[in-house]
């Protein structure tokens, strides 16, 4: 139904033609059937790394003043004195320069 807003002329290529069709049938198979191995391999075998931005530590704690708990003291104490020079305004971060300016 979705395709016939469309007009689309469908072409059939014979198999001597299309190449890669007529490669596949004529392959020995020996009618031999090979189960598929649709198990997932082990999820630490693919870690996922996600880089978060370099923003984010300080626009959570310019936002919530709270510093995450998995940081250590020294973590706690850069994010601390780094959002110094930042403010959280509407939902938006601003860097207030050396000259005072947003």
């Amino acid at each position: 139904m979705l395709v016939q807003e469309f007009d689309i002329t469908i072409v059939d290529k014979p198999g001597k033609d299309n190449v890669v069709a007529d490669f596949l049938s004529r392959l020995n198979t020996n009618d031999v059937v090979t189960p598929i191995e649709d198990s997932f391999p082990v999820a630490h075998h693919f870690p996922i790394y996600m880089h978060t931005p370099w923003h984010i530590d300080i626009a959570n704690y310019l936002a919530t003043r709270k510093v995450p708990h998995h940081l250590g003291y020294i973590e706690h104490q850069k994010i601390i004195h780094h959002s110094a020079r930042y403010s959280w305004i509407e939902g938006y971060l601003f860097y207030t320069g050396p000259d005072q300016q947003i």
